[in-house]
């Protein structure tokens, strides 16, 4: 194969540790003997390379840098390679593609109101340029058992918990729960979700649920004994 057409090159950074690229190939292609992708800053002259991998589906080239630094004005100049010969050129500038790591360590719990609070750790700390930087979180629920009927919530504050009400689940059911993030300095893209947790809702009987079934049952009742004291006294009268 003397070419090739390169489509779908894009690169996303964790604007922490790594500077990923990666475009579609045909099936048969082996990015790591076919393909190489140099680059250097926009600063400097000097070039540096990154040999690529096939990606999980065998139908991508991924290369993955891991500059010294990253910082907001950083531009890097990018010149692809297929068997030698310079087929892209690229600009990428890291601080406009970042897509953050994901949010760590959910965790829940019950409170004593009924409710699940949800926990979580940001995945950036100094000296990371993301730590402390405003962020905002999406969250999703659902029944293990229905894992299309799913529940969004926008927390649009910088937060590290969030209290799922109680009134929001159907009791008996097992819960399953993740959450991504945006960076809304850098909002180019979402994060990918979490981890899943997982957490139960209880079939507890509350005191509503006690008065919401004494009233029918206390109407029942009331009606029945009606019913018993008239046949009682229409035998009583038709006695006399």
């Amino acid at each position: 194969m003397t070419a090739v057409h390169i489509q779908e090159f894009a690169c996303f950074t964790d604007f922490d540790k790594e500077l990923v690229c990666h475009w579609k190939v045909p099936a048969q292609i082996n990015c790591s003997k076919e393909f190489l992708l140099c680059y250097s800053k926009e600063i400097s002259s000097v070039s540096n390379v990154c040999v690529p991998e096939n990606g999980k589906d065998s139908l991508r080239c991924t290369c993955t840098i891991c500059p010294d630094y990253f910082v907001s004005g950083l531009t890097y100049v990018l010149a692809l390679q297929f068997n030698g010969t310079d087929i892209w050129n690229y600009n990428v500038t890291p601080a406009l593609v970042v897509k953050p790591r994901a949010p760590k360590n959910l965790a829940i719990e019950k409170t004593e109101n009924g409710n699940f609070n949800l926990s979580w750790e940001e995945s950036y700390s100094p000296p990371s340029t993301l730590s402390g930087q405003p962020v905002i979180y999406e969250l999703k629920y659902w029944r293990k058992q229905h894992p299309m009927e799913v529940s969004v919530k926008a927390i649009n504050y910088q937060a590290k918990s969030f209290e799922i009400t109680a009134s929001s689940l159907r009791r008996g059911y097992d819960y399953v729960a993740s959450l991504r993030c945006n960076y809304t300095d850098y909002p180019a893209y979402w994060s990918e979700w979490s981890e899943e947790v997982e957490f139960h809702y209880d079939y507890q009987v509350t005191a509503e649920d006690i008065l919401q079934m004494a009233v029918p049952i206390s109407c029942i009742l009331i009606m029945a004994g009606s019913v018993i004291c008239y046949f009682c006294f229409t035998k009583y009268v038709s006695y006399w």
